[in-house]
C-alpha cells in the first residue's frame, strides 16, 4: 500500500483529498504546516508528498528544499492556488514532479489520477525498454 504526505494548512482542502485517495487504497497523512510536514517526513517513509506553497511557519519552497536534502528521489507535487510562472519554474528546478492548481476549478479526480500515475509501478513495456537501453557491459567487473 502506498503512503503519501499531504502538507496543507487548510484542513477542508486536505481531507477530501485524503478520503479520495483512501478509495484508491492509498494512505495519506496530513500535516497542517511546513514545520509539522518536515517532522512527519523525517519520521516516516512516504512515496509522494502533496505540497501547498503558502502556509504559516515554513512555506512550501523551504519545505521542498529541506525534503530534497533528505530524499532527492521522492515525488513532490505542488498543490496550491498560487501560480506565478517564475515561482513554479524555480520549484521545478528544485525538484517537483508536477503542479496542480487547487483553485475554484480544481478537479479532485484529476488530482487523484495524477497522484496514482506517479505511484504506479513501471509497466512491463517500460521495464523492457529500460533493459534494452541498458549497456550490456554496465554490470561487468573490470
Amino acid at each position: 500500500m502506498n503512503n503519501i504526505l499531504i502538507i496543507e494548512d487548510e484542513i477542508d482542502t486536505a481531507t477530501p483529498v485524503r478520503e479520495a485517495l483512501a478509495l484508491e487504497s492509498v494512505d495519506a497523512d496530513i500535516a497542517r504546516d511546513g514545520i509539522e510536514g518536515l517532522q512527519m517526513f523525517k519520521a516516516n517513509n512516504y512515496d509522494l508528498v502533496l505540497l501547498d506553497l503558502k502556509m504559516p511557519g515554513l512555506d512550501g519552497e523551504k519545505v521542498l528544499t529541506e525534503i530534497r536534502k533528505l530524499d532527492p528521489f521522492v515525488d513532490v507535487i505542488v498543490y496550491t492556488n498560487y501560480s506565478e510562472f517564475a515561482d513554479i519554474k524555480k520549484l521545478t528546478n528544485i525538484g517537483i514532479q508536477g503542479y496542480i492548481n487547487k483553485g475554484p476549478e480544481a478537479d479532485l479526480s484529476k488530482l487523484v489520477n495524477f497522484i496514482m500515475s506517479k505511484l504506479a509501478p513501471l509497466s512491463e513495456e517500460d521495464v523492457e525498454k529500460l533493459v534494452k537501453a541498458t549497456p550490456e557491459d554496465l554490470f561487468e567487473e573490470k
